[in-house]
């Protein structure tokens, strides 16, 4: 059929019936299958034989031997429009079945009264190869069909070679650690299991786990971990990879679990172009294009190479809405192979953290959509819903198919499956971990950060070229809006929900869009819409425009490419052009939240020192000690121990390695990061991402070595000062220079020193505490509520904080405010029985008896000799709290169940 006669059927709107051979089918069953593809007048029609084990064999090869022996194919204009675009030689029905359904229309199906000849399962599965190969590469005349073949090897290929230097991420040895327990539960009953001590649970800080292992063994998984909360995580992936690591004997755990971690992320691409390409009427240009913008999504890009929580999660969320699409789009015809790819796909999501339920609530959504549009609205509103209760059937054994398969790999949710997982899903939506993240300038406790949070983050970190198809869709939308269709609208609610759901919760989030990963492949769906609805705009006003949206895309897409290339492992730090890059965010927002940058910054400092120098002891210490000590694994002349920043002067070492996260602006503009001595830094976008730190002089080190044995002070504060003269930025050092002037009696210089301290870090605790006590000592009490207070702004949470300034204001006799400032520190620290002592004093003073009895016996909480007096103290400290606050203390908060 050459494209005239295409054009004259699409035209006139002609059904096309086409049968093998030169015997016509039986023209009751045409006219029987014509009535049938007449309802909804799209898509094509198969009529085929009836066929035994049906479920089995299309859910595995989504086709059986009815397909092979079809009688005859309606086809209607639409899939013959979209058959002549996929430019493909067709010799056979079954080939042209297949045809049919790339194309993305609706299949509908016409069992007739004959039995299929019997097939082997073997056979069907070479023929479907062979059909399969012919299709898209022997047969392949569709550039665009190329196209998205070439980037999705190339991608496979890429990633997967990139996947091999990529950083170990923040969490990652917790994960591994905790999956060895997992693995264990289910091995152990086999006789086998992974090698894990209770040292190795320490050393990730579970200490309860670690306490309870010995009695417990690999049960510990089935128990809350409270110290790490990793019992709300079903940890698939994370299992997965230790599993099969440990059989196959692997030698590097981590670029193994890269490895697979950079496979789902690509998995992840693929099911998003096929989504895309579902929505775009069969379009693998506009499939290519959405593999090709996802690919170089730097933030996406950077975590599919290291995060196996947010990326395997974020490829079952994506594959379920394929697959809801594909499994109801045509309800109530279906194929088995559709429905077991939701099942699989949502019981992945759900495997990883139960938060995967979202997807079960999305395809339940769908499917009720798509049956209001098969029935009609006037019939729905009506109550008259036909075939309900078989769509009703199908997504309940669904969804709990999907539940019951996602909680089956993990120990906890398995062991109580009706409230374990809603245990979980609980505390995901009110997360109580809290860590301090740099926002707009500013430190904040992660469970203080603005609502708007990752709605900013979005803005600056999404690449211009998604941004740019994202509005190109809502301008269009309403001029598209009989283009608007149930699938659409599922992939945009799957984009939006989730954010509006966090925000309305006010659940707390950290590390950038870490959360909300997972929607960016809706996001990018969108954006491709939206870039086919402008094309076929200026294909309106001219047909040499149609290709300038893609051509828009390509070339903003070249920017994030080349961040990319230039800047792995660190590449998931990309702040977009229209923000001013990542240049531009430094000091404004966290750059290396995941420790990325550790891994070149390490492998430097071997190269270029400890490999050079084989014979030398180095002693190396890093705020990821778990991380640089796996990079230097292997070099027996390096011993890598722990200091965070700002306690690495009163420790012997060589050189440090740190990462450029959990700063506060002024730190990192102040000269303080990175510091005097540094040799060597991780630079991405010309600014410091990580560094290197040859140690410039130890006079640091034995001035606070004098000062912490209580001996000579004079000498302490000379090394101290000539350490400063080469490193004038060290808040450290300038906090012990005062400990020591003031330890001589000279509280004028200390407080002097500890001010200095505070320029360069204004929120150091150590310094602030410091000031305030000199300040205090010397009866200038304005002064230390002053410094208290400023210390509380950027630390809110800090119960010590207010019962300092509480101290300070009764000192100075203001008595009312410092109860004031006591029933805050109640509020946020109700289980410090120094509170109440204090409080009591205060209204001892106001002669208060009553409150003063109530303060007094809560501030027994310290000193309670027996269980029945602690009891009493917590009940003092409830009735306090509840009528400070107006809420009943939340008990199990504070382990008093």
């Amino acid at each position: 059929m050459n494209q005239g006669q295409i054009e004259t059927y699409v035209d006139e709107k002609t059904q096309l019936v086409i049968y093998p051979g030169t015997v016509s089918p039986k023209l009751v069953d045409i006219n029987q299958g014509i009535s049938v593809i007449s309802l909804k007048n799209k898509g094509y029609l198969v009529a085929k034989p009836q066929v035994k084990n049906k479920r089995i064999t299309e859910s595995l090869l989504g086709i059986t031997a009815a397909d092979f022996q079809c009688k005859f194919l309606i086809i209607n204009a639409d899939c013959l429009v979209q058959i002549a675009s996929e430019l493909t030689q067709i010799k056979s029905m079954v080939e042209l079945i297949f045809l049919c359904n790339k194309t993305t229309t609706l299949e509908q199906t016409l069992e007739l009264q004959s039995q299929a000849t019997p097939m082997k399962l073997l056979d069907m599965m070479t023929q479907k190869w062979k059909i399969a190969s012919t299709y898209y590469i022997t047969a392949n005349k569709n550039l665009h069909r190329w196209a998205f073949l070439v980037i999705s090897l190339f991608s496979l290929i890429f990633m997967t070679q990139m996947s091999k230097t990529a950083s170990i991420s923040g969490d990652e040895f917790t994960q591994y650690t905790y999956s060895k327990l997992i693995a264990n539960y289910y091995l152990e009953s086999i006789g086998q299991a992974i090698p894990i001590d209770t040292n190795e649970l320490k050393g990730q800080r579970m200490p309860t786990l670690a306490k309870a292992f010995p009695t417990m063994g690999a049960n510990v998984a089935t128990i809350k971990d409270p110290d790490r909360v990793m019992h709300v995580y079903g940890s698939s992936f994370d299992t997965f990879t230790t599993i099969l690591g440990y059989y196959l004997d692997v030698d590097d755990q981590m670029q193994f679990r890269h490895w697979w971690n950079s496979i789902f992320g690509f998995f992840c691409y693929l099911f998003t172009a096929l989504v895309v390409r579902r929505l775009t009427q069969g379009s693998w240009a506009f499939a290519w294009l959405s593999f090709l913008i996802m690919l170089l999504m730097p933030r996406f890009f950077g975590e599919a190479m290291n995060n196996p929580k947010d990326v395997p999660f974020a490829l079952g969320y994506i594959m379920s809405l394929y697959y809801a699409i594909r499994m109801f789009q045509n309800w109530p015809q279906f194929r088995w192979n559709n429905a077991l790819g939701l099942v699989l796909s949502t019981a992945l999501g759900i495997s990883v953290r139960i938060g995967g339920l979202l997807s079960v609530a999305f395809f339940i959504m769908y499917a009720g959509l798509k049956f209001i549009e098969h029935i009609g609205f006037k019939q729905f509103t009506s109550l008259k819903w036909k075939g309900f209760g078989a769509l009703f059937i199908a997504t309940i054994a669904i969804g709990l198919g999907s539940y019951i398969l996602g909680i089956s790999p993990w120990p906890y949710g398995i062991d109580q499956p009706f409230t374990n997982p809603l245990e979980a899903l609980k505390e995901f939506t009110n997360y109580s971990v809290s860590l301090r993240q740099l926002f707009e300038g500013k430190l904040y406790d992660s469970d203080m950060l603005p609502l708007y949070y990752l709605t900013k983050y979005l803005l600056i970190t999404t690449p211009i070229a998604v941004m740019f198809g994202l509005g190109c869709f809502a301008l269009l939308v309403y001029s598209n809006r009989k283009r608007f269709t149930n699938e659409i609208f599922l992939i945009l609610f799957a984009a939006i929900f989730p954010i509006v759901y966090i925000y309305t919760q006010k659940s707390q989030v950290y590390g950038g869009i870490r959360q909300i990963l997972f929607t960016l492949p809706c996001f990018v769906t969108i954006a491709v819409i939206g870039y086919q609805w402008f094309g076929d705009l200026l294909s309106r006003l001219n047909k040499k425009l149609r290709l300038l949206p893609t051509l828009i895309a390509l070339a903003l897409l070249v920017m994030p490419t080349k961040f990319i290339l230039a800047n792995h492992p660190v590449s998931y730090s990309y702040f977009n052009e229209i923000f001013g890059g990542t240049a531009k965010a430094y000091g404004e927002f966290e750059m290396d939240y995941y420790l990325a940058s550790l891994r070149p910054s390490a492998e430097w400092f071997l190269e270029n020192v400890a490999r050079k120098h084989p014979e030398k002891k180095y002693e190396v210490l890093t705020y990821g000690m778990d991380h640089v000590k796996y990079y230097c694994r292997n070099d027996k002349n390096v011993h890598v121990g722990y200091s965070r920043f700002d306690d690495r002067s009163s420790k012997d070492w060589d050189y440090c390695i740190f990462y450029n996260a959990y700063f506060d602006k002024s730190r990192l503009t102040s000269g303080e990061f990175p510091p005097k001595g540094t040799v060597y830094q991780q630079m991405v976008d010309g600014v410091p991402a990580g560094l290197v730190i040859e140690r410039p002089s130890h006079d640091d080190f034995k001035g606070i070595k004098a000062i912490e044995n209580d001996t000579a002070y004079a000498q302490a504060a000379i090394l101290l000062e000539n350490y400063l003269k080469i490193d004038p930025a060290r808040s450290e050092v300038r906090f012990y220079l005062s400990s020591a002037y003031n330890s001589m009696g000279n509280i004028e210089k200390a407080i002097l020193a500890v001010k200095e301290a505070r320029k360069y870090y204004p929120e150091y605790s150590r310094a602030c505490f410091a000031q305030f006590q000199y300040l205090m000592d010397v009866k200038r009490y304005d002064e230390a509520i002053e410094v208290v207070s400023q210390y509380l702004d950027s630390r809110p949470h800090d119960g010590e904080g207010y019962l300092m300034k509480a101290q300070a204001q009764m000192s100075k006799g203001d008595i009312t405010s410092g109860l004031e400032t006591l029933k805050v520190a109640v509020e946020v620290n109700p289980m410090d029985y120094r509170v109440y002592n204090l409080g009591a004093q205060a209204f001892q003073m106001m002669k208060d008896a009553s409150n003063y009895n109530m303060w007094i016996q809560a501030s027994t909480l310290g000193s309670a000799s027996n269980q029945n007096d602690f009891q009493t103290a917590v009940q003092a400290v409830m009735m306090i709290y509840e009528e400070i606050t107006g809420e009943p203390l939340d008990t199990k908060k504070y382990g008093l169940e």
